[in-house]
């Protein structure tokens, strides 16, 4: 489930349903986790919104939904779009579309997933459809960081994919935070890291306390530039636990600096640039400023992956690939 489809069912006030495409088998317009919202024909929020792919099966959906609306029950609909005929009138894509068609009457676990998201923490809804035949999904919500998860969930929330344990009649429907890239020093390699990582899933942030150097020109419309002291940026920062922050300064005094303020924050993932030898005068700073061995221990210094990487493209890539590693949780070897 996206974000934007979480916060508008957290948000709805009225019984509704929620259309989840559950499994694709073959070619289809969507994917599993791609979600519909129906409410009844002349609520006040609107009737539908988000779509399952449009045409006669998002109408069959809607068709079904309006049912459980009616019967306050749950269902579960197969959508075959098999036909060889490109002149008839039923589906031709190739593929097979299940679907979940869930009444909705409660938003409460929805709201509190919505609420966890917004903070930076990834949740996976667990959808257990043994009952489906009753008209009931029994519903947890497993967030991030909880102390037990089981394996299963823990993957959901590691790939961010919803899957369909058939054997088990268990639907896993992750829901992820935007993750957020902070880029300390837009330098050489800061504008090289920034120029890559668009488009990967990060909302971009660059900044710099140099006027030439923290230039709106200098970067893709997508990317946010910020102009001023470093210490001044990251404490006005929104950091969270899906925030990435990457130190690359001009000097090792702002590199402290950065890394000081840091180190206070919430956050994914935090590198540094830097010799082995500049790193570990750092570190031992750090300590000296009573920086506990396990935060420390945190930083990734020298930043990125030892492919090496020369130009400042080069490095980073080196940077994401280990940005990329944090993120799916992968050792690196």
């Amino acid at each position: 489930m996206d974000r934007e489809m979480l916060e508008k069912t957290a948000a709805s006030r009225t019984p509704f349903v929620l259309v989840t495409i559950v499994e694709v088998k073959g070619s289809a317009p969507r994917h599993p986790g791609s979600s519909m919202l129906v409410r009844p024909s002349g609520d006040p929020s609107g009737a539908i919104e988000g779509t399952i792919g449009g045409g006669k099966g998002e109408a069959r959906a809607i068709e079904a939904a309006l049912t459980a609306i009616k019967d306050k029950k749950s269902s579960f609909i197969e959508v075959k779009m098999l036909s060889d005929d490109p002149e008839g009138k039923e589906l031709i894509c190739g593929g097979v579309n299940r679907m979940l068609v869930e009444y909705i009457g409660d938003t409460a676990l929805y709201a509190a997933a919505a609420k966890a998201v917004s903070s930076g923490k990834r949740v996976v809804f667990t959808k257990d459809l043994k009952d489906l035949g009753k008209g009931v999904v029994r519903i947890a919500v497993r967030k991030e960081g909880f102390e037990f998860i089981e394996e299963s969930a823990a993957k959901a929330l590691l790939s961010g994919a919803a899957a369909f344990l058939e054997s088990e009649s268990l639907f896993l429907d992750p829901a992820l935070p935007e993750e957020k890239l902070l880029i300390l020093g837009a330098g050489h390699v800061g504008k090289a890291l920034a120029k890559a990582a668009n488009g990967l899933g990060w909302a971009i942030t660059v900044a710099d306390d140099r006027e030439e150097f923290a230039s709106r020109e200098r970067f893709d419309p997508e990317i946010a530039v910020r102009l001023g002291g470093y210490e001044e940026v990251i404490e006005s920062f929104p950091f969270d636990p899906a925030t990435y922050a990457v130190i690359l300064s001009r000097g090792h005094l702002f590199d402290l600096e950065c890394a000081r303020a840091v180190l206070k924050r919430t956050y994914r993932y935090l590198g540094l640039i830097g010799s082995k030898r500049k790193v570990a005068l750092l570190r031992e700073q750090l300590a000296k400023d009573g920086f506990d061995e396990k935060t420390v221990a945190t930083l990734h210094a020298p930043i990125g992956i030892d492919i090496g990487a020369e130009t400042p493209g080069e490095i980073a890539i080196s940077i994401l690939a280990e940005m990329i590693a944090v993120r799916r949780q992968t050792q690196i070897h």
